[in-house]
């Protein structure tokens, strides 16, 4: 994927977010923006439905749409884990065999011999499950995951914010930024004596402590404070 057309499918995704939008011809849009920038050869999206059962919502060509269909029906498959698990998975054509051999056969008579497939994922709920194959497998598969991951967590966030919020709603959570940006800057305070800092270094040492611990940064902030008060009530 080349940087500018990833930044480009990428700006008028995030520029569709902010405006309203047709759910179902934003979520075909990202679609082929994924297989596209992805230079894939197809792509296909699988949803959970109401009944918690997978649909296919999207396909790029007809041979994708009979792989996720088949794969929606029966449940097993590259997408149909990677939903269940809330992983992303890439596999090739002799992997996905000897683990599902229907769907190595379907994709071998479309001429495909590599999958990646990742979840829609939102706050612990898998809503659905993005495929993309390939002719052949891609120098850069770690790569092309972590990219596919991208677009599948803005189909996700296409779903989540369909419906519109009201204004004092939006008021409230620019005030709960607010407040996490006060308990911040107080955790950046408490770095920069601590260490010796400047004030631009701390924002970089409570990043690398939230990849250390994996919370969210405010509560990593937070953290930080309780440790500082409790050391200076022990001197």
């Amino acid at each position: 994927m080349t940087d500018s057309f990833s930044m480009k499918a990428l700006a008028e995704s995030s520029a569709a977010l902010v405006q309203d939008y047709d759910l179902a011809g934003a979520m075909v849009r990202v679609l082929v923006e994924a297989t596209d920038a992805l230079r894939a050869d197809a792509g296909g999206l699988l949803v959970a439905n109401a009944d918690a059962g997978l649909e296919l919502l999207s396909a790029t060509s007809h041979e994708a749409a009979e792989l996720e269909t088949y794969q929606a029906f029966s449940r097993e498959g590259p997408c149909a884990e990677c939903v269940q698990t809330q992983e992303g998975l890439g596999l090739g054509l002799e992997a996905v065999e000897s683990r599902w051999p229907d769907v190595a056969r379907l994709m071998e008579s479309a001429g495909f011999h590599w999958v990646l497939a990742t979840p829609l994922r939102w706050r612990g709920t898998a809503l659905g499950g993005l495929n993309l194959f390939f002719a052949r497998a891609p120098d850069d598969e770690p790569g092309r995951a972590r990219e596919a991951q991208v677009f599948s967590d803005i189909l996700t966030l296409f779903i989540v914010n369909a419906q519109p919020i009201r204004p004092a709603m939006l008021r409230l959570r620019v005030e709960l930024a607010l407040t996490g940006r006060a308990v911040i800057e107080q955790a950046k305070g408490v770095l920069a004596e601590q260490e010796g800092l400047d004030m631009g270094a701390p924002y970089r040492r409570l990043l690398e402590r939230q990849d250390r611990t994996g919370d969210r940064l405010t509560d990593v902030a937070r953290s930080l404070i309780r440790e500082a008060q409790v050391g200076d009530h022990e001197n």
